[in-house]
């Protein structure tokens, strides 16, 4: 898959977008199939594709196919740069440019509320409050539900997995940001639905 190159670096540390090599792509995948997953019975999500890494499904799921596979991103650029990439596959993603973390349903998405979800991404990681190239970093201007809201846009992004009600998630998540008993604690009710 490409690599990111249409982000300069301040626009890269604001929106959190560090795109994933192929082999933790890859390493996400064996986990769905170590987990014997019948992969045809699910819808596939990534809610934050970039140019749509986690969509090119690797060739040990080829004789296997998801129900609809679907990548959702804010980034206009990357999701014209995705569907480039899949224009010439025999079932292409649904791309849709969306704010992942408004209005956040299963309608927004196009998913069935009787569908069988399984999502898997690399969302973006970017605590606002963190004095980590601070100097870089600009105030978000992309609004969040209220129920989703986090000084660390990785804790939407999970806490909207449980609002759609995936039945597995296997996304990339910093061990930093978990360990923190204050990020642990803000995702109780994604917690009682999921083990870590």
């Amino acid at each position: 898959m490409t690599a990111q190159a249409h982000l300069d670096r301040i626009q890269t540390i604001n929106q959190g977008s560090f795109y994933t090599p192929n082999s933790l792509v890859c390493l996400v995948y064996q986990m769905l199939l170590n987990a014997k997953i019948d992969v045809k019975d699910y819808v596939l999500l990534d809610s934050s594709c970039g140019y749509g890494s986690f969509l090119e499904i690797p060739q040990s799921f080829l004789n296997r196919q998801f129900t609809q596979i679907i990548g959702a991103d804010i980034d206009k650029q990357a999701l014209q740069k995705a569907q480039k990439i899949f224009k010439d596959y025999a079932i292409a993603p649904l791309f849709l440019h969306t704010n992942s973390l408004q209005n956040v349903s299963r309608e927004k998405f196009n998913i069935l509320e009787s569908s069988k979800l399984i999502i898997v991404g690399n969302p973006p990681y970017n605590d606002k409050t963190s004095i980590v190239q601070n100097h870089l970093k600009g105030i978000d201007s992309n609004p969040v539900d209220s129920q989703l809201k986090a000084r660390d846009i990785g804790i939407s992004f999970l806490r909207s997995f449980d609002i759609l009600k995936a039945d597995y998630i296997c996304v990339l998540h910093p061990l930093s940001y978990l360990i923190k008993e204050s990020n642990f604690k803000s995702l109780k009710n994604f917690t009682k639905h999921y083990r870590l």
